[in-house]
């Protein structure tokens, strides 16, 4: 082998440990990046899995609280509708009384009402002067005025002769949209007494009281 052929040798065999050294740094750079990327891809995916889970228990609460708050609002709503049904009911009984009873119901309250009445005359001490004898009207509905008798307006007269109050009520030919109670005119003064009213302000007196016996609180 000559000179130059030992030198060309030299070269390539140069060439191959560089190329195989070359080589063997790609491959170890390559290894190094694959599992660089492979921790980063992990990692991204721990992060991604906690901010899933994250995400996922904030909706949860999220959807916990409006359920919770739904719930309430039903709740409420069922409350509301079993007092509304317990004052509903307890008006549909007085209006369901026989018509005996429901006469003689309107009496005394149509009685008590005009006893009530304090003439503008009224002494300073109370009692009325000798002029404090009034006359009244009683409006009813139409189908309250078909279920009373005869004896109607006679009855209240005389239940307010009885009470000491000087007056005369009479019925009235009007109609009112009710149904139930009345309306009494004593002068320019009316005294509301349609069960809509009377019940309306009941429940305001009374509403506390039927909350506890339905719900214990």
């Amino acid at each position: 082998m000559t000179g130059t052929d030992r030198i060309k040798d030299k070269i390539l065999e140069d060439a191959r440990i560089k190329a195989k050294a070359i080589l063997d740094q790609a491959e170890q750079e390559v290894r190094s990046i694959m599992e660089q990327a492979s921790e980063e891809a992990a990692l991204k995916k721990a992060e991604l899995l906690e901010k899933a889970k994250a995400d996922g228990e904030q909706m949860y609460r999220r959807m916990l609280a409006v359920a919770g708050l739904e719930g309430r609002k039903m709740l409420l709503g069922a409350r509301q509708e079993m007092i509304d049904a317990a004052f509903s009911k307890a008006m549909e009984k007085i209006v369901g009384l026989p018509d005996r009873q429901y006469q003689e119901l309107l009496e005394k309250m149509i009685a008590e009402a005009a006893a009530g009445y304090r003439d503008p005359s009224v002494k300073a001490d109370g009692t009325d002067s000798p002029q404090a004898e009034f006359s009244a009207e009683v409006l009813l509905s139409a189908k309250d005025a078909a279920r009373v008798d005869g004896n109607f307006i006679d009855n209240i007269n005389k239940r307010l002769a009885a009470s000491g109050k000087k007056g005369t009520i009479s019925l009235s030919g009007e109609r009112i949209r009710t149904v139930g109670g009345f309306i009494l005119k004593i002068g320019d003064m009316e005294i509301n007494s349609t069960f809509e009213i009377l019940f309306a302000m009941l429940r305001t007196e009374l509403e506390s009281e039927v909350v506890r016996i339905l719900f214990g609180s």
